[in-house]
Order: structure tokens, then sequence, then C-alpha cells
């Protein structure tokens, strides 16, 4: 069986594999070399005159103050559940940045919302909204500070064995695309294709685009390509 490099943030990488088939925990050599590290701004949150909050990614949800049952406006599935678990009320949940301000224009909330984010997001949605008549301000709730590929990674990379690696967003797949120094042996899983444009004609093996962009569907690619034995 192919090994697995996962580049996520350490306990976002640790759900990941996590929720993979138990085959695959068991036979599978995966390494986790984070190529982000999730470090808290510490800001203070005020949500006094605020209609709603909107989360891009769970870390903002495992920042933010309890929702008490507040309105929530998400972008991924996994986000939608940690905000519910957090006590917010989810209102919307939808896949992409674009599908979340084409819903909050359907829905037309009297505003003001509040973007809690990381301080590299993708969308404009504070400013998108905004234009559309929804005022909605942003508070950076935590950094992405960039990480090296690991020893053991390297090491991973320059053998001769398969080797299957998921990337979930641009900039860890610019990051990692960087950093590789070899990718003759790396099938690439990429979420969307934003994702894929940074690896193609990089030299990988493969680069192969979930078809939809969910932390499910990813699952579902890895462990398919991962038991596909003419990789070995």
């Amino acid at each position: 069986m192919p090994s697995l490099l996962i580049t996520r943030p350490i306990a976002s990488a640790a759900c990941f594999v996590a929720g993979l088939a138990k085959d695959i925990q068991r036979d599978a050599t995966i390494v986790v070399s984070p190529l982000l590290e999730i470090v808290s701004t510490g800001v203070q949150i005020d949500l006094t005159g605020f209609r709603g909050v909107i989360f891009t990614s769970s870390n903002a949800v495992a920042l933010a103050p309890k929702g008490i049952q507040r309105p929530a406006f998400c972008v991924g599935q996994k986000t939608a559940k940690r905000a519910e678990a957090a006590g917010w009320s989810v209102i919307a949940e939808e896949r992409t940045a674009d599908q979340l301000v084409t819903r909050l224009a359907e829905l037309a909330p009297t505003g003001p919302l509040l973007h809690l984010a990381g301080a590299h997001r993708r969308g404009d949605i504070a400013d998108r909204l905004s234009a559309l008549g929804t005022p909605t301000e942003v508070i950076v709730l935590y950094s992405q500070n960039k990480l090296d590929l690991t020893t053991q990674a390297i090491e991973l990379l320059n053998g001769e064995d398969p080797v299957v690696v998921p990337l979930f967003s641009p900039r860890s797949a610019a990051q990692f695309i960087e950093q590789a120094p070899d990718l003759h042996n790396v099938t690439i899983i990429a979420m969307s294709e934003a994702v894929a444009k940074y690896c193609l004609n990089r030299g990988a093996a493969r680069v192969l685009i979930a078809s939809t962009p969910t932390g499910q569907e990813m699952r579902l690619n890895v462990e398919k390509v991962l038991r596909d034995t003419s990789l070995a």
C-alpha cells in the first residue's frame, strides 16, 4: 500500500486520519508534516450589535465565543457541525465561499454580520456582502504560520515507494510544491481546481481533483487511491 503524507495543521490532520477507514489506518504508512501552524491572535470579540457571524473554517469556531444559539453562516460541513456543537444556530451551510455569498444574497439578512476568520482567507466575503447591502466586518482570530516539511516527510518523498498527498487549499498546495524535493512517485489529490492549478505540470505522477470540495470526498479519494494496488 502506498504511503500517505498529510500536510494539514496538526489538529485537522489528526481529525482527517481518524476519519479514514480502519484498514487504511492499520496498513498504510501515515506521515503528518503540517505546512501551517494555527496561532491565535488573542483578540477579544464583542458580538454586540451583530446579527450573526460567518465561519469559513473550524479553526475560527474553536477560537470564537460560545454561540448561545446566535445565527451562524458557514462554509463546509465540518465547520457547520463544530459551530452547532459550540452552540451556534447554523442558518446556512455551503460548500464554498462563493456559494455562501450567493445564499446570503438570497436570504438578505439585515446585518451587520461579522466574519470570524484567519489572516489568510479567500472569497472577499465581507466586501462582497457589504456591496450587496449587508454590512459585514472581519475580525482575524488566528494566523496561519508557514512550516517546513519535516525530515521524515522529505525522506518519504525522496524514496522510491508511491506516496499519496491530499492538499486542501491553494496556499498549502503552493507551499508543498515549493518544498517537495521530488514528485515522480507522488499522487496529489486536490480538493478543488483552485488547489490543483498549483500542482499541474510540476512532475507529479498524478494530480486528481475531488468531485466535490468536502472532507468526506477527500477521504473517499484517499482511500480509493491507497487501495489501488497498481500504484505499488
